[in-house]
Parts: C-alpha cells; structure tokens; sequence
C-alpha cells in the first residue's frame, strides 16, 4: 500500500497570485519535460501529487497531497535531486511561503487506492493562467 503525506504551509500575504504564476511556470516545465518528470517520479517512487490553495480567514495556505510508495524514499530522493524543476520549486517555495519548511502535523485516517489504476503518467491544471 503507497505512503500519503500532507503538507500545508501559509502563503505570504500578497502572494497568492504569484504563487499561481509559480505553479502555471511548473505546469509548463512538467509538460515539456515530460520524460524528466517520469524519471523524477521514478526515483521518488512518487504516484500522485496535487496541489491546492486554502483559502482561510486568517490567511491563504498552500497545501500539498502526495501519494508515494516509500515517503522515506521520495525525501531522499528530492533531497538527493539536482533536477532543474526542483531548483524552480525551490525558488517558488521560498518567494512565496512565510516558512517553506513548515511541514504541519496530520494523522491519516484513510486511504484508499483502486488496484485498477492506469499505469501512465498525467498532469492536469485545474488553475487558470489567465488569473
């Protein structure tokens, strides 16, 4: 059964929209590179990612969901990577978010995973670029 891991890290106020130009430039690189991104994944053992901003009254935080066969292999394997699509997350993390190692704390209650999976690599942005 895959790994799952959260994150959610509070976004500087006025950067929400940077934020999303930051994501749009990934989309761009991903779908480019698609083969490096396959590569990445690989060695991550990383199946699912989504990305999304919580919109709350305090503040807009950015929120992580990943999916990986070995948590523990994904750290090190990012730790490890010197892959230029890591060097723009780097760089966006840290123009955007008050504290990019601020990890939080969830318990996970439930996961679930359908055996029937395709076996393909896909990206979709849901975000508009235009915004």
């Amino acid at each position: 059964m895959s790994e799952i891991f959260i994150r959610k890290q509070e976004i500087e106020d006025g950067k929400t929209d940077e934020l999303r130009e930051w994501i749009d430039d990934l989309y761009g690189e991903a779908v480019a590179d698609e083969q490096g991104v396959k590569e990445i994944w690989g060695e991550e053992s990383l199946h699912t990612i989504s990305l999304f901003i919580e919109h709350a009254a305090d503040a807009n935080y950015f929120v992580w969901y990943l999916e990986a066969d070995s948590m523990e292999q994904l750290i090190e394997a990012r730790e490890a990577s010197t892959h230029p699509l890591h060097e723009v997350e780097d760089a966006m993390m840290g123009e955007v978010l008050v504290d990019p190692t601020e990890a939080g704390e969830f318990e996970p209650l439930m996961h679930g995973v359908s055996a029937d999976r395709p076996d393909q690599f896909s990206i979709q942005q849901l975000s508009d670029p235009s915004r």
